[in-house]
């Protein structure tokens, strides 16, 4: 193949299989026989899986984690109370996508509204405050230091931040927040994520030329609309294409075998245009392949209340914990240290 390269998107039980092809075959005479060719990327929308997952682990899983008032589970269930079983036992991604998105913009809104009337009594809402920008910028300062939900925070906005660079196509945020999510997996025991993603990290700026490095950036992720925040990862788009072929165009009952779905899988654009003119034609308005957005304002507000009759984000002296939250990006920074000095020694 001379000069090119094969950019595989796998799952991790691949990238596993193709590693332990390269190295069983290292021994070879040539680039080519060694496998050198194939290079693998990540599947950013199933890192994105694991990290939802890893925040449920750190704020939910744990049993006591559900009796202190100012618990994540706590004020889910707020907003959620028919779904506290599931939320305990497995949410599922898009469940726990919305947890953290919600939650933790009504605790930022929190904290802000605590350190604002604490400065100004006179205000009742936030929405009274005029703000200038010298006092915005102390307050936030202060927010980032004193509060007792630092670590939630935090997170909660690492995750947002890799979410939004994955909708925009901003490569360069997505690998600065791989840095810090391979600790987190480190040490929230999801060793093979944190393995693959720091292999990864490391080939990308010290192994791969510069061209290569280019040609990992600009297809890790792709923009099937042509829209602006509308970029997706590759797996997204491969789930999304499997679902249109196994369900929903897969046929039903004896036409249902794997040589037919083989031969339309080709045809899904056209069965899928056909569907979308044809609603058009006919002027059906309850079409189902769009939503609206959510209006949260109620669900805002009532976390809000408890938030404020919690008093999650105020000093109490007489308030105690059945659960202490630990800093799992320390300690899976100390868990890699201590590895790489144990393969020194």
């Amino acid at each position: 193949m001379g000069d090119h390269v094969v950019l595989v998107h796998s799952d991790l039980a691949t990238c596993e299989r193709v590693q332990g092809l390269q190295q069983s075959w290292v021994g070879e005479d040539t680039p080519w026989l060694q496998f050198q060719f194939v290079v693998f990327v990540p599947r950013l929308f199933h890192l994105k899986m694991a990290a939802a997952d890893a925040m449920w682990k750190i704020f939910i899983f744990p049993k006591k984690a559900h009796e202190d008032d100012t618990s994540l589970f706590k004020q889910v269930s707020q907003i959620r109370p028919k779904e506290m079983g599931k939320i305990a036992s497995k949410p599922g991604f898009r469940r726990m996508h919305e947890i953290i998105h919600h939650c933790g913009a009504a605790s930022r809104l929190n904290a802000w509204a605590t350190e604002v009337m604490k400065r100004h009594p006179e205000i009742m809402e936030l929405e009274e405050w005029e703000l200038e920008w010298e006092e915005l910028d102390e307050i936030a300062k202060v927010l980032i230091k004193d509060y007792n939900t630092l670590l939630k925070e935090k997170w909660f906005l690492l995750y947002e931040e890799l979410s939004h660079a994955m909708n925009v196509g901003d490569i360069g945020r997505v690998e600065d927040c791989l840095k810090s999510w391979i600790f987190i997996f480190r040490g929230c025991r999801k060793h093979k994520y944190a393995s693959q993603m720091a292999k990864f990290l490391h080939d990308l700026y010290f192994v791969y030329p510069e061209c290569l490095r280019r040609t990992i950036r600009m297809n890790i992720l792709c923009n099937p609309q042509g829209k602006a925040n509308h970029f997706r990862a590759i797996d997204w788009w491969v789930e999304l294409n499997n679902l249109y072929i196994k369900r929903i165009y897969g046929s039903q009952f004896s036409n249902r075998t794997k040589a037919r779905i083989l031969k339309q899988s080709t045809l899904i654009e056209v069965f899928r245009n056909l569907q979308g003119n044809l609603e058009k034609t006919c002027a059906l308005s309850r079409r189902s392949y769009k939503h609206s957005p959510p209006k949260m304002q109620r669900t805002f507000q009532k976390l809000r209340v408890y938030m404020k009759i919690s008093k999650t984000h105020q000093v109490d002296l007489t308030r105690t914990t059945s659960h202490v939250i630990l800093d799992f990006m320390e300690e899976g920074m100390m868990k890699m240290i201590a590895g790489i000095v144990h393969r020194r020694f």
